[in-house]
């Protein structure tokens, strides 16, 4: 072997070695144990995950340089709603982190209060429940039994959901009077069964077809007119209304 090559194989040896040798004694400098955490959130709700405040809070005292930030980035986008994090060391103690959330469809909600969901790319994913009321700020919320979210989350949305979701978010906003999203997929027909609960009229609408958002905006004001000539608001029971594409038809 030429002295030239041996020379070079022998330079590379020292410059790793001092490298490793120069990672672990800045690890062993206490001014870089890390003391602050920066966070920044982009999209999505807004506001920082639970989760994610907690995992980067568990660093707070280790080293700036023994932190793992490939491992800690992985950690990070395993967590509901969060869709990509990049990590960056600022010496000598800070740790600053840009966590960008997902542009999610909607949140999924087991009836009587159980298990919520956050929709991300038509798949179902569970959520901290400290996480639930930041994404209701931002997204509809659709009721659903727990054995169908379950399946969803198992599987993916399904055709029908889809729909349901596009109708759902298409009203957002827009008619204020409801207060309640449900659905339920077990019905005699493809569709299901989407319910709109109108609290302040003592009301409900089934949607019995897919139907586009202009028919559920002129039943909503058939309804307040229905109610303004009978008085049912008065009445304990709330009235129900089923909606399909040719109309709408009062039921009690």
């Amino acid at each position: 072997m030429k002295p030239v090559a041996i020379k070079v194989k022998l330079t590379l040896l020292i410059l790793v070695f001092a490298i490793i040798l120069g990672l672990l004694l800045l690890q062993s400098i206490p001014a870089f144990n890390l003391r602050t955490v920066q966070i920044t959130v982009e999209g999505g709700s807004g506001e920082v995950p639970v989760e994610a405040k907690q995992q980067l809070a568990s660093l707070v005292g280790v080293s700036l340089f023994s932190i793992n930030m490939m491992k800690q980035k992985r950690a990070l986008t395993d967590i509901t709603g969060i869709q990509k994090a990049d990590l960056r060391r600022k010496p000598p103690s800070t740790l600053q982190a840009t966590v960008h959330l997902f542009d999610a469809s909607a949140v999924i909600r087991e009836e009587d209060g159980g298990q919520a969901y956050l929709v991300e790319d038509h798949h179902l994913r569970k959520l901290h429940p400290d996480d639930v009321s930041a994404w209701q700020k931002v997204v509809v919320t659709i009721e659903v039994p727990a054995s169908y979210a379950h399946m969803m989350a198992t599987y993916s949305v399904d055709d029908s959901f889809l729909h349901v979701m596009q109708l759902a978010t298409s009203l957002e906003g827009k008619t204020t009077l409801i207060t309640k999203i449900k659905y339920d997929n077990n019905s005699s027909n493809s569709f299901g069964k989407m319910v709109l609960e109108l609290s302040s009229l003592n009301a409900q609408i089934w949607v019995r077809e897919p139907v586009g958002a202009p028919q559920i905006h002129a039943a909503v004001s058939l309804v307040l007119q229905d109610q303004k000539d009978s008085l049912s608001f008065l009445s304990s029971e709330a009235r129900r209304y089923d909606l399909y594409r040719e109309g709408l038809v009062r039921r009690w």
